[in-house]
């Protein structure tokens, strides 16, 4: 076993929010376990991490594949034996070409979110959780989105209200969030904090350079709930306005 230090595991980590939130855990002199399923990516973004001074490793992980996160928790098991930070960042974002309203939302396309954003999510953090639980300060945070919000999606202003919603996307994050919300509770004795956290509209390769916020923007509120103390919030749903992280109302 390595000496005993912070460790966190990032899905998703090979680019993007994934690989700026393994970044900001890194500067916090935190080992950063960058997972991505394509070996190739996840170990060109450990080596840059690795580059810039950060404690980075790369750990093969597709969250779609039962026997690739097994041999993933094996992995973290022999070089560690603990884990402090899991999040789940990996998923399935919409497409240009998919029909997401929902009287034409497809029972595949359906299925696909829910098994990528919602089941997926659940079976990494199940088998992760016997390694979190070793933990002296285990942190579970669930990338969400305000999409998955019912209450901001209901309001007619609010950027999804007047538009077609994207409704396999929709309903994959506000499962995401009720795992949030129920897991939190279940784990609350054992001092586990497990919450959402909303990026908002990112400059990452599928938003684009217009989005609103930068990709360092809109890692904060994942990184702010990986790191928060003992009487920090759990079971919550929080994004960021301006400099400040703040609670998304579910």
């Amino acid at each position: 076993m390595e000496t005993r230090k912070k460790i966190a595991l990032i899905t998703g980590a090979n680019r993007g929010l994934g690989l700026e939130i393994a970044r900001q855990l890194g500067k916090r002199h935190i080992k950063v376990l960058v997972g991505a399923r394509n070996a190739e990516a996840g170990q060109a973004a450990a080596d840059k991490l690795i580059a810039e001074g950060i404690d980075s490793l790369f750990v093969l992980i597709d969250i779609t594949d039962r026997d690739s996160i097994v041999n993933a928790v094996h992995l973290v098991t022999e070089k560690f034996g603990y884990l402090d930070i899991l999040v789940n960042n990996a998923a399935r974002l919409p497409k240009a070409t998919d029909e997401g309203t929902p009287s034409l939302a497809s029972h595949n396309l359906l299925l696909e979110f829910l098994e990528t954003n919602f089941l997926a999510q659940v079976n990494v953090t199940q088998a992760f959780l016997p390694l979190i639980r070793k933990s002296t300060a285990g942190r579970i945070v669930n990338m969400s989105s305000t999409i998955g919000s019912v209450t901001l999606s209901s309001e007619h202003l609010h950027q999804n209200g007047p538009k077609p919603p994207r409704l396999p996307y929709a309903v994959s994050k506000a499962a995401l969030n009720m795992f949030t919300v129920t897991l939190a509770k279940e784990l609350r004795p054992e001092g586990i904090k497990v919450n959402s956290a909303d990026p908002g509209l990112t400059q990452t390769e599928t938003v684009g350079p217009n989005a609103p916020y930068t990709v360092e923007q809109g890692a904060r509120p994942a990184v702010w709930l990986a790191c928060i103390d003992d009487d920090g919030p759990t079971g919550c749903f929080f994004t960021h306005v301006d400099e400040h992280v703040v609670n998304n109302p579910w």
